[in-house]
C-alpha cells in the first residue's frame, strides 16, 4: 500500500468529546463551511437517557477555522455508531440541518435553519433523507432497540417489541412537507419473499437504507439473527418508480456499502460460493457450522486471506445495468470497512477497524478504481480498552458534497474528536 501525506485542515477541540456518527451522510455543508458535530461529557458507557446522558448538537465554521462550537440544541437520541443521524438537507445542503430527538415520550426529528435560526419539528424520526430534501425513510426505532442496541436509542424500552418478528414492522416513506408517513415495505412480506430454512425461529429486522444520488432507488439490509448464532444479511434494492424490490446479494454476508453512481454500488460483502451458501440451510448450520465454529476460529483468523476465501468476503462492485457482482480492490480483501465515494469519481475512501488484540491501528484509505492502487492516507490511535466493544470509535470516513474534504471520527488524541482532511487528487 502506498503512503500519502494527507493535509489535515480542521480538528475539533481536544478539551471535550466531539463526534458525528455514520458514513455516507452529509456532515459538511456544500460550500465546505459548516461541520455538524455532537458534543458529550462522557464516552465510557452506552448512552443511557435514564442515567441522564445527552449530547449537544451544533456546528463549527471550518472555512474560517473557528474552533467555537455553535450549539443548536440537546438530544437524548444518539448512539456511538450513528450519532443522532444529523445531516444537511438537500437540495441546497447549505443551511437546513435535520437530527433525531425525543419529545413528549416519542421519537421525533428536528430541523434547524442555520441562517434564519429557526426550528421546525417532525412527528417521527428519520433514517435517510432523499436528495430533494422533501422525503425521508425511517424504521421503528423502538423495535430496533431489541435488535441492534449499538445502533439504536434507549429512550423507549417497549417489551412488546422484543419478539422474533413484530407485526407491522417495515420501512416507512416520510413526507417532510406534509409531515405524514406511510409504510412502503413490510418486514413480513420480505420474510415470505424467497424464504430459506435458516429464517426459522430467527429474529428479523431492517436497517442501513442508503438512497441513490438521483433519489430514484435505495438499498437496504434485511437481516436476521440465526437461532443457532450468527447473522444472515440479505441486500435489497427498492425502485421508487415501480415500487418493486429485488435481492442484489443473497450470500448472507453484506456489511457496508455506498452508491458509486445511479446504477453502481461499492460495498464489502461476500459473493455467494459453496461454503457460504451452506449457511442458508438451518440443519447444516445447527449440525455442522455451530459445533465446528470454535475449531474454525482457533485455526483460522477472521482477517486472514484464507478466511475471506471461505466466506467469499471482499470489496465488491454491483452493477445494476449488467446485473453483475464482481470483486474489486484485492489488496483490501482482509479488512471490512466503510466505503464512501465522490459520485462518478474514480476512487473511494474507506477505513479499517482498530483491533488491539493484533495491534492493528485504524487506517484511513483511498482506493483508485482505475489503477487498482490503494493509498494509506493516515494511521491513527485508538483507546484500546474501547476497541471491539460497543464503545469503539470507527473512523466512518465521509466524503464532502463538494468532493474536496474527508471527515472522520477518531480517538486519536485520547478523546472522541472529528478530523477533516483535504481530499487527495488520485
Amino acid at each position: 500500500m502506498i503512503e500519502l501525506n494527507t493535509v489535515k485542515v480542521f480538528t475539533t477541540p481536544s478539551d471535550n468529546h466531539f463526534f458525528f456518527g455514520y458514513f455516507n451522510t452529509p456532515q459538511i455543508s456544500i460550500d465546505d463551511r459548516y461541520l455538524i458535530a455532537l458534543k458529550c461529557d462522557r464516552i465510557d458507557r452506552v448512552p443511557s437517557p435514564s442515567k441522564g446522558d445527552y449530547a449537544e448538537i451544533g456546528f463549527f465554521d471550518i472555512k474560517n477555522k473557528d474552533k467555537t462550537f455553535n450549539k443548536i440544541s440537546n438530544t437524548k437520541t444518539f448512539n456511538w455508531q450513528q450519532g443522532c443521524l444529523a445531516q444537511f438537507i438537500g437540495p441546497n445542503y447549505d443551511q437546513d440541518i435535520i437530527f433525531n430527538d425525543f419529545k413528549d415520550n416519542k421519537y421525533v426529528a428536528t430541523i434547524f435553519n442555520i441562517k434564519k435560526k429557526l426550528f421546525s419539528h417532525l412527528p417521527y424520526p428519520i433514517y435517510a433523507v432523499f436528495p430533494c430534501g422533501n422525503k425521508a425513510l425511517t424504521i421503528d426505532f423502538a423495535r430496533h432497540y431489541w435488535c441492534r442496541r449499538g445502533y439504536s436509542y434507549g429512550n423507549i424500552v417497549d417489551r412488546t417489541k422484543n419478539k422474533r418478528v413484530v407485526e407491522g414492522d417495515g420501512i416507512w416513506l416520510c413526507d417532510l412537507k406534509s409531515k405524514t408517513k406511510k409504510i412502503i415495505i413490510s418486514l413480513e412480506e420480505l420474510i415470505n419473499y424467497k424464504p430459506i430454512s435458516n429464517m426459522k425461529n430467527a429474529t428479523h429486522y431492517l436497517e442501513h437504507m442508503t438512497i441513490s444520488p438521483n433519489g430514484k432507488k435505495f438499498v437496504f439490509l434485511h437481516r436476521w439473527k440465526l437461532e443457532e448464532g450468527g447473522i444472515h444479511s440479505r441486500f435489497f434494492l427498492y425502485d421508487m418508480n415501480s415500487k418493486n424490490y429485488k435481492i442484489l446479494n443473497d450470500s448472507g454476508r453484506m456489511s457496508h456499502f455506498c452508491w458509486k453512481s445511479d446504477f453502481e454500488i461499492i460495498g464489502y460483502g461476500g459473493i455467494e460460493n459453496k461454503v457460504n451458501s451452506l449457511r442458508k440451510n438451518k440443519t447444516i448450520v445447527k449440525r455442522l457450522f455451530r459445533p465446528l465454529l470454535p475449531i474454525y476460529k482457533f485455526f483460522i483468523k477472521d482477517s486472514s486471506k484464507l478466511s475471506k476465501k471461505l466466506t467469499g468476503d471482499s470489496y465488491i462492485n454491483i452493477n445494476l445495468k449488467k446485473n453483475s457482482i464482481s470483486k474489486i480492490a484485492p489488496d483490501l480483501i482482509t479488512d471490512d470497512g466503510h466505503p464512501s465515494m465522490s459520485y462518478k469519481s474514480k476512487f473511494f475512501i474507506t477505513d479499517t477497524y482498530a483491533r488491539s488484540e493484533i495491534k492493528q491501528k485504524p487506517q484511513l484509505i483511498a482506493h483508485n478504481l482505475e489503477t487498482n492502487q490503494s493509498f494509506k492516507l493516515d494511521e491513527l490511535n485508538s483507546i484500546p480498552k474501547f476497541d471491539e466493544t460497543p464503545l469503539r470509535c470507527d473512523l466512518h470516513p465521509r466524503v464532502s458534497l463538494s468532493k474536496n474534504l474527508i471527515s472522520i471520527d477518531t480517538m486519536d488524541s485520547g478523546v472522541r474528536g472529528v478530523y477533516v482532511y483535504k481530499a487527495p487528487k488520485l
